[in-house]
């Protein structure tokens, strides 16, 4: 009767385990990082990951594969900002952006000529990262967008 109590305790502590698991930590814990396809891995994630691969080999191995496939295992990326000094450089006394002034500040930051004069060339504001992935999925391949 004893041992047969301890058996389903201890069952149930390894179904409750590997339930755990195989939800993934990072889809878990952070749903809103879904779909990033690279960057530098959250500490955090991996050794809560790696925690099951100790206790619970496969449920350890889903929950890395889960985080992977859904990018939640990576650290949200960066985005690129204009200093005051270098908003001060391109805007005009109207407020309005000196295309030209921008274009000599990019060409200095990335070392390449850019023409915002060009047909099919549209300059846009975004907000967040799924709003640039949205807008390249939606054009062509040569659409370049930035936050």
């Amino acid at each position: 009767m004893r041992i047969n109590r301890l058996s389903k305790a201890i069952a149930s502590g390894l179904c409750v385990g590997l339930i755990l698991q195989t939800t993934a930590c990072g889809t878990v814990l952070y749903p809103e990082r879904k779909g990033q396809t690279g960057g530098q891995l959250d500490p955090a994630i991996v050794a809560l990951n790696a925690v099951g691969l100790l206790f619970f080999f496969v449920p350890g191995v889903i929950a890395f594969a889960v985080d992977f496939s859904n990018g939640t295992i990576y650290l949200p990326g960066g985005s690129a900002q204009l200093t005051d000094e270098q908003m001060e450089r391109i805007t005009r006394a109207d407020g309005q952006v000196d295309q030209e002034a921008l274009e000599l500040l990019v060409k200095e930051e990335l070392g390449m000529d850019v023409d915002l004069q060009a047909s099919g060339v549209e300059v846009r504001s975004m907000q967040s990262a799924e709003q640039v992935q949205a807008l390249i999925q939606s054009r062509q391949p040569t659409t370049l967008a930035a936050l």
